[in-house]
């Protein structure tokens, strides 16, 4: 009985796993099957969108004052 009620629920979301939810997210793509898989906490969510939302920006950043010389 235990053994079927641990197959239900899903597994702790790898950091690679969350990485690519969050790109994904930033992208406006998403399946749903794919992350009713994994659990995922919101502190991850939120250090990691933290994270990939400043590297964004400096990328962009870089870009433009790269042109702009």
């Amino acid at each position: 009985m235990e053994a079927a009620m641990t197959a239900d629920r899903p597994r702790k979301a790898t950091l690679f796993q969350v990485v690519r939810m969050l790109l994904w997210a930033f992208a406006g793509i998403r399946k749903r099957e794919e992350h009713d898989k994994i659990e995922v906490r919101p502190v991850q969510v939120i250090i990691i969108g933290i994270i990939a939302g400043a590297v964004f920006v400096a990328t962009i950043v870089s870009v433009v004052l790269f042109i702009t010389r």
